[in-house]
């Protein structure tokens, strides 16, 4: 299933979007989960608590109410009076706290706890982090109860609470008595009757389980987070086989046409479309499959021109051997000539296989060749004084032009002949009688020395220009009777002078002649040893 780069590409961009909206899910529980829930009902509930306490309070903690004679008090009865005052004041918050479920808390107007139903707090301590904001204000609280607050406190062990508070004034009501009496004592010892203290009422700060979460937020987050990932996902999921099927069918057409050339059919090219990256590939396919076609072309043309060329030699070197020992060619004169075609066609021969093994070390990478400081003017001239007398036979002018002064040039002498020997060799070829070839050679202003070889013959057409450095590649495919070459001999040139450092290029026109122009480094002084051609 999966073994397709379309189903690939899908899987990958459908596993990555569940992947992310798992992600989005996860991060969203965890946030609504370290959220705290709402605190609404919670301080609704502890403000009904609040002022139920607050109703009983009036009449269970009325001073008034209790069975003390406060005038009669004694120093010594006193403290043992307000004793038992505070006693009844904690017990009944500790009824009231263990009755409705809730914990209570006294505490002064400095924030220290003064009474803690849960005990977590000492007498005197300091309440962390309380905070304090108005919930119900004098002005719309009920005659008999003063103005309310609501807030949060955290325990010693950083538990938070949350509380609704309000004045606990049976407190202060205590205390204006024991201080008419001038004794002061217990819990309240330390407080001024002007002095505030609070009643709290406080349940823990509620954190919600896995449940609770969605229960209270599913409707609202997760459901349309569902939705709208299940309909992101199909959207994400069809954009996604449209984006494969852009890159894989390229691909699939590429490799169908891969096939039809492994198969012989070189003609094979593929559209070039999709994302840039594979509109770069099936470029660089169509340009090989061009090449392939054009080398199978070439090697075609190759082994028609060597049967060709083998053949004709071979036949004179059969023909005139057997006319010698047929006793045919019986006069001296007839023999010498049967002799003379057959050295010129081995010598023929030879310089085929030579070009062939030539051909093939460059291939391999393999010719090596000396590097040494030569003149390229002697070079030349020679090259062409050699080549005079094959001009002459032909009927065609050659012209040398080389300074005395050309500069000295770091390479292999026998190989840059063997260059110019093609060179000339093939415009002689394609220049007819009465035509002329010139030699010459300069330096430019850039270092390099250039060799040009320019022929008046019968030009190369445009189509061809361009591929006449191939391997194997002739212009003349007709041949015309006429006694071409392998088409190795441009080649070799091109990968010699390269091999040089150079550079050979040809421009040329039907009807007005070719022209092959051949740049070379001039010598280094430091230069020496051995360069290998690549």
């Amino acid at each position: 299933m999966f073994n397709t780069l379309r189903n690939r590409l899908l899987a990958s961009y459908g596993a990555l979007l569940l992947v992310m909206l798992a992600l989005i899910g996860s991060t969203l529980l965890v946030f609504l989960r370290s959220r705290p829930l709402p605190t609404d009902e919670i301080v609704r509930d502890l403000t009904a608590t609040l002022l139920d306490v607050r109703v009983t309070e009036d009449w269970q903690l009325d001073p008034s109410a209790l069975d003390l004679d406060w005038g009669s008090l004694t120093d010594s009865t006193a403290d043992s009076a307000l004793g038992a005052i505070q006693l009844r004041v904690t017990t009944y918050l500790a009824d009231q706290s263990e009755a409705r479920d809730v914990r209570t808390l006294v505490i002064d107007g400095e924030g220290r706890v003064q009474f803690d139903s849960a005990g977590t707090f000492a007498a005197n301590d300091p309440v962390p982090r309380l905070d304090q904001q108005p919930l119900i204000s004098a002005r719309t609280a009920r005659p008999m109860l003063s103005q309310v607050f609501q807030g949060t406190f955290a325990n010693p062990d950083g538990a938070e609470w949350i509380y609704v508070a309000q004045t606990f004034q049976p407190l202060l009501g205590f205390m204006r008595s024991a201080i008419q009496m001038g004794h002061r004592s217990g819990m309240m010892s330390d407080q001024s009757p002007d002095e505030q203290m609070l009643l709290l009422v406080a349940e823990p700060v509620p954190h919600p389980s896995l449940r609770e979460v969605f229960r209270l937020f599913g409707d609202d987050f997760f459901r349309p987070l569902a939705r709208a990932g299940g309909l992101g996902l199909l959207i994400a999921l069809g954009l996604a086989f449209v984006i494969a099927r852009s890159v894989a069918r390229p691909l699939q057409h590429m490799s169908r046409a891969a096939q039809g050339i492994a198969e012989g059919h070189f003609d094979q090219r593929v559209p070039v479309r999709g994302p840039q990256e594979v509109r770069a590939l099936a470029a660089s396919f169509n340009e090989m499959a061009a090449r392939v076609s054009a080398t199978q072309q070439a090697q075609r043309d190759f082994l028609a021109n060597v049967s060709h060329d083998l053949r004709t030699p071979l036949t004179s070197i059969q023909g005139f051997s057997q006319a010698i020992a047929e006793g045919v060619a019986s006069d001296p004169q007839a023999a010498q000539r049967a002799a003379l075609v057959i050295h010129d066609e081995a010598g023929r021969l030879h310089r085929m296989v030579e070009s062939l093994l030539d051909m093939a070390r460059i291939e391999a990478g393999q010719p090596d060749m000396l590097r040494q400081t030569v003149q390229l003017g002697d070079i030349l001239r020679v090259v062409g004084e050699s080549l005079s007398v094959k001009a002459r036979d032909k009927g065609v002018g050659l012209a040398v032009d080389v300074p005395p002064d050309l500069p000295r040039i770091a390479g292999d002498g026998d190989r840059l002949a063997q260059v110019f020997t093609n060179l000339l060799d093939n415009a002689f070829r394609h220049t007819p009688s009465g035509g002329s070839v010139t030699l010459s050679a300069a330096p430019d202003s850039g270092g390099e020395i250039v060799a040009t070889v320019r022929d008046t013959g019968e030009g190369i057409p445009a189509g061809d220009l361009a591929r006449i450095f191939e391997r194997f590649y002739q212009v003349d495919k007709s041949r015309q009777g006429r006694r071409s070459g392998t088409g190795l001999g441009l080649a070799i040139a091109r990968q010699i002078v390269e091999a040089h450092g150079g550079t050979i290029e040809a421009a040329s026109a039907l009807g007005q002649g070719t022209t092959f122009t051949v740049r070379l480094p001039a010598a280094d002084p430091h230069s020496a040893g051995r360069v290998k051609s690549v």
